[in-house]
């Protein structure tokens, strides 16, 4: 009966005025650990965001998506939003930054903000660029999401864990 009243309750805006939302789904994401333990100090990799599914039975506009907090060793150098046309599907997992210039491979960012169908998954994901400062022990949990379905603009938190760790020598 908590959890009804908590939903049915409308919940107060967050700083950016977006409202507490509940349509978004991380698909596969949302059951898996991702690991990754081939790390190494010094490097920089790219990370997959959850592509986010829309539950809702009207479409939502996705405005921004991060990691609720990166684990100590980590540093954020950048969000990019790729497109799974052009990444033939949407990929789990960690690569690895090739070059200083290294865009994802070269793929280029089509857009800032986009929008998914009703009950489908979006066809575009976001990725995080970060470099390896220091040992990795704690791992990631959430992704925040900010969208905006109609006039009202919403966030949400869906599970996302990635264990990440240092290559053994």
């Amino acid at each position: 009966m908590a959890a009804l009243t908590a939903w049915l309750v409308p919940q107060r805006p967050d700083d950016t005025g977006a409202w507490k939302g509940h349509v978004l789904g991380a698909g596969l994401l949302e059951q898996a650990d991702l690991e990754y333990d081939q790390l190494q100090i010094g490097k920089e990799y790219w990370l997959n965001l959850p592509q986010a599914t829309n539950a809702s039975g009207e479409p939502v506009t996705i405005t921004k998506a991060q990691f609720v907090s990166l684990p100590k060793g980590l540093a954020l150098i950048g969000y990019k939003v790729v497109s799974t046309k052009d990444t033939e599907g949407y990929g789990m997992g960690v690569l690895e930054v090739e070059s200083p210039g290294d865009d994802v491979t070269g793929l280029p960012e089509r857009t800032d903000t986009f929008t998914v169908k009703s009950h489908k998954p979006a066809d575009w994901y976001h990725m995080v660029r970060f470099k390896v400062a220091g040992p990795v022990t704690d791992d990631t949990s959430l992704c925040r999401f900010w969208y905006q379905q109609g006039e009202v603009k919403y966030w949400q938190d869906l599970r996302c864990v990635n264990q990440l760790r240092l290559a053994k020598e």
